[in-house]
């Protein structure tokens, strides 16, 4: 069987990577893909996928941790669908908070957003849903008629904000007619959350009326995955959660107590001296008990307060945040950490998912899945960590497709971020270190560090000029703008695993040397010492799984970033010494020069000199 392909002629590793999947795909089995970045792999997979959708009545879902990353399958899809005359409708599924055009709705939480939509459709006070979907048959009719006007201009498929700026024009919830759109589509590009979040899988799927055991699931960028839903699944509260409760409840005739205070007292009295602690579930009800109330009797009030708050201000409920947290703090049917700490005056309390398996498991129920990333090494690792089939489960790592001759590693001698060697003589060392590579190197410079906290304490004692640093919190709009003025000529400074240093396509060549300083290994805390006990109990790779890998492909990450072309030529300096050792030195491609100096600026000088 051919495969349908949008581009005259295909990559020898590209089409093995499709033979590859589709192969998985016919045989129903989970297949896991390390395909470094320039192999195409989203023409390859998409490809295979919908072929074998299109034989066998499947629908494909392609997902990806974030929208920016919606439009080049959407392009491939369409592109499949023209070149070959195909029945493909493709949708761009976003989250019903970020197609909604009701402007007093736009600067709520994702809590308060969905109570205050709920509402307004229940009382029948939204005319884009009106228009959309309609409330009676009349409105119903009226609603089918405007959906079918939009699909004769929409083609194959089109993109969610284009969606958004026709529902605006036409004063149309956008979210439902995606929802109208993803019953009739069989390409469904969208966030992890909608297939891997459990509840809202349920629903999503019914909505478009599809079967789990019909559905063959792409997860692109699949090395987040792990740490995308453990952060999905965990919830947190801190003293200025109950300073905002205690506002509201004032503001809707209420008297909350003194709950922020009661709550810093009932920490410090847990803590003690300690920075940090491991609390048990019971331990909570203590400070619930200081206001005569039980946890589900407190839950259910601060419903009720913050729903009434949101109702009458438009804007989000701290009130909802916590009974959020209260409702889900007990529950133990996913393995979790509770962590109690403490940081300056501030006490934070957290309830932290070891285990995305409930969640990600579901990958064995499809037809197949197909899990992809440019750095998904060890693939036995997330295999493992994610909980698939090891009978069902496939695994292949691909060659990169750059010449070797065009990127040199270079692993410094002098240089390292243990926290036992952060100090200000050697961050000045850095410093001046990468003045010099930046002063080598004709072009622009990446620089990604391994905390906020090590860019903080090195960049200011730069002399390089134009250094452009992310600050923590950035907007995806500040972020872009971010890097529109880098594209412009200057340093680009951001930390490992951030925004900027993955998920970006740096596509101009505007990166000539990147820098990795130091490794992003999570601080040694609570939560990162019961994930590798947990690890190390259940694979008995807790050290490898819950410390070392995930703080290395951060780097590998990060070192990809300008490596977006065959055609690219790109220095790449990883300045810690570490990066020597057999722990770290495994995301070398040892197929590629690589170099260590305790000079890192003579090598980029000599490289870019040839």
């Amino acid at each position: 069987m051919a495969i349908y392909f949008r581009h005259n002629s295909v990559r020898p590793s590209q089409k093995e990577l499709m033979e590859d999947v589709y192969d998985a795909i016919t045989n129903n089995h989970n297949f896991l893909a390390h395909a470094p970045t320039g192999l195409g792999k989203t023409d390859a997979v998409l490809s295979a996928a919908i072929t074998s959708a299109i034989e066998n009545d499947q629908t494909v879902f392609f997902l990806t941790p974030k929208i920016s990353q919606h439009k080049i399958a959407m392009e491939v899809a369409n592109g499949i669908a023209a070149k070959h005359a195909l029945p493909i409708r493709s949708v761009d599924m976003v989250g019903k908070s970020h197609c909604c055009i009701d402007q007093s709705l736009q600067q709520l939480d994702n809590d308060s957003f969905h109570t205050t939509c709920a509402r307004k459709i229940k009382n029948k006070q939204c005319l884009p849903f009106a228009n959309a979907r309609g409330n009676g048959r009349v409105q119903e009719a009226l609603a089918n008629l405007k959906f079918k006007q939009m699909l004769e201009g929409y083609g194959t498929g089109m993109l969610s904000q284009d969606l958004i700026k026709l529902g605006q024009k036409k004063a149309c919830c956008p979210y439902e007619w995606l929802i109208k759109l993803g019953v009739m589509s069989n390409v469904i590009i969208g966030d992890y959350y909608h297939m891997l979040i459990p509840g809202i899988r349920e629903i999503f799927l019914m909505k478009i009326k599809k079967r789990i055991e019909d559905s063959v699931i792409i997860i692109d960028e699949a090395h987040n995955l792990a740490g995308r839903i453990r952060n999905s699944l965990s919830r947190s509260v801190n003293n200025f959660t109950f300073i905002r409760v205690a506002k509201e409840m004032q503001m809707m005739g209420l008297d909350a107590g003194p709950v922020e205070e009661e709550f810093g007292k009932w920490a410090e009295e847990l803590l003690g001296k300690k920075q940090e602690i491991n609390i048990a579930a019971f331990e909570f009800d203590f400070f619930i008990d200081k206001f005569g109330l039980t946890i589900e009797e407190a839950t259910e009030r601060l419903i009720d307060v913050g729903t009434e708050y949101v109702e009458k201000t438009n804007k989000k409920s701290a009130c909802l945040n916590l009974a959020k947290f209260m409702s889900e703090w007990k529950i133990d049917s996913y393995e979790c950490v509770r962590v109690l700490k403490k940081k300056g005056d501030w006490f934070f309390l957290s309830k932290r998912l070891l285990d995305p398996t409930p969640a990600t498991r579901v990958l064995n129920q499809c037809a197949s899945s197909v899990l992809m990333s440019g750095t998904l090494l060890p693939l036995e690792m997330h295999r493992d960590t994610l909980g698939l089939d090891p009978d069902r489960t496939h695994l292949k790592t691909y060659g990169s497709p750059f010449n070797p001759e065009n990127v040199v590693n270079i692993i410094t001698e002098n240089h390292t971020t243990k926290y036992s060697h952060r100090n200000p003589r050697a961050y000045e060392s850095m410093a001046k270190s990468l003045d010099n590579i930046i002063e080598k190197t004709p072009g622009g410079t990446a620089i990604f560090f391994p905390s906020y906290g090590v860019m903080k304490s090195i960049t200011p004692l730069m002399h390089s000029p134009n250094i452009l640093t992310q600050i923590s919190g950035m907007k995806p709009k500040e972020i872009h703008e971010l890097i529109g003025k880098f594209q412009n000529g200057g340093v680009l400074c951001g930390v490992q695993g951030g925004s900027l240093s993955e998920g970006v396509d740096y596509s101009g060549g505007e990166i000539k040397t990147t820098v990795i300083v130091g490794v992003a290994l999570e601080e040694m805390d609570v939560e990162t010492r019961a994930l590798i006990d947990y690890y190390d109990e259940k694979f008995g790779r807790g050290w490898d799984y819950g410390y070392i890998y995930p703080g290395t492909i951060k780097a590998l990450q990060a070192a990809g970033r300008g490596r977006r072309k065959e055609s690219d030529r790109v220095a790449l300096v990883y300045m810690d010494e570490r990066f020597r050792w057999g722990k770290y030195n495994w995301i070398f491609n040892k197929d590629e020069p690589i170099v260590i100096t305790d000079k890192p600026e003579d090598m980029v000088g000599e490289f870019w000199k040839d």
